[in-house]
């Protein structure tokens, strides 16, 4: 072999070492489908916050499988066709191994087929339609896995504790014309009403709807005992201020968020004696959560909330996938997801049933004087 050759042959064969280093240092690309803009675009922040808290802290710790791993995030706009463009996009541009979304059902529901024909695993963290359970697992999209309460568990929750002195006979209902204001009026009629409580047929909204006030003048008539609020983003904001302009007292329950977003409701006394269910608050102390709350505030200036709480469990919890199925190739992901035991934030541990639905916690929460209060948890 001549010295030439030789030189050649080393060459080659360093190349190849420094491919093959380079290929292991590639990032594990994770994908998340998320109202950046619009409506919704605040939860959607907080949602991406909790995503990139968790890679942040993942990667410190030497990554998952002695990989990084980087998010790549995609606008759904809270819309099913933008939401089916997300996934399209993270799955043959972003070359995920995985896709965390899509916060509202109605962009959930449509990414569901996709990621089911492209082999992608997704892990469902804030939308709450039932739909989504009945479709996933043994429902048939096995690719699809839920990590929150779905509306009928939360409704159930929460139908408990608003029946328990016996008050409320009657509830009106206010949402959003999506699966998920139409999936929360299904749930919590069903269950009211076979605890005895009447419950209307609900009244719903499309997206930026920008006057309630006939409703509401309408509920000063009718004056039910509750209304059951199932609005998102902007819109519930809109609602509340024309709630509290209204001058109405009737309490307010179903799915309310209590947060910044909500600028100054909480603390007017508009809404005192509300009510609200939720799988999460920061308020809660069992687990790692107090330290969690800390981490979160010190990054990002504010208090996480639910959106950002799962959007940084489904992240820990993808990589603990990866790391158990010693691969970031997508199949071998969901089938680690499908025997997960994951212990969460809120100390929970996660495991899915055979339609992948976890079971967690949940939240009931009341304002009380202005503030916001935890009125217990409960399991799912």
């Amino acid at each position: 072999m001549t010295m030439q050759k030789s030189i050649r042959i080393v060459a080659v064969l360093a190349a190849m070492a420094l491919g093959t280093q380079l290929a292991a240092a590639d990032p594990i690309m994770i994908g998340l489908s998320s109202p950046q803009t619009g409506g919704a675009a605040y939860l959607g922040q907080h949602q991406r916050w909790g995503a990139e808290l968790a890679i942040e802290e993942i990667n410190a710790a030497g990554g998952a499988i002695g990989q990084q791993l980087q998010l790549s995030v995609q606008d759904n706009q809270c819309n099913p066709t933008q939401g089916a463009a997300s996934a399209e996009q993270l799955i043959s541009v972003g070359k995920v191994s995985a896709i965390v979304g899509a916060l509202c059902s109605s962009a959930t529901l449509s990414i569901m087929p996709i990621i089911e024909k492209a082999g992608i695993p997704l892990v469902v963290e804030t939308s709450t339609s039932p739909k989504i359970t009945e479709l996933a697992g043994v429902g048939g999209n096995k690719w699809t896995f839920r990590i929150n309460p779905s509306d009928q568990e939360l409704a159930i929750g929460l139908a408990r504790y608003l029946i328990a002195d016996g008050k409320i006979k009657k509830v009106a209902f206010a949402g959003e014309d999506t699966d998920y204001g139409r999936g929360g009026h299904a749930a919590l009629k069903t269950v009211l009403e076979k605890n005895g409580v009447e419950v209307g047929s609900g009244d719903f909204f499309g997206r930026d709807t920008q006057d309630f006030s006939a409703f509401l003048a309408r509920m000063g008539s009718d004056k039910p005992d509750a209304i059951a609020v199932y609005l998102n983003g902007a819109d519930e904001l809109n609602f509340l201020r024309q709630y509290r302009a209204s001058g109405l007292t009737i309490p307010l329950t179903g799915r309310v968020e209590f947060s910044e977003l909500q600028e100054g409701v909480v603390e007017s006394g508009a809404i005192n004696g509300a009510t609200s269910v939720f799988p999460y608050s920061e308020q809660i102390t069992v687990g790692d959560n107090t330290a969690f709350v800390e981490r979160f505030r010190k990054k990002f200036g504010e208090v996480p909330n639910a959106q950002s709480y799962e959007g940084y469990t489904a992240i820990r919890l993808v990589a603990d996938a990866i790391e158990r199925a010693k691969s970031a190739e997508p199949g071998k992901i969901r089938d680690a997801l499908e025997s997960a035991s994951f212990k969460a934030t809120l100390g929970d541990v996660l495991k899915f049933d055979d339609h992948h639905q976890a079971h967690p916690s949940a939240v009931i929460l009341q304002i009380e004087n202005s503030k916001v209060v935890v009125k217990g948890l409960f399991n799912t």
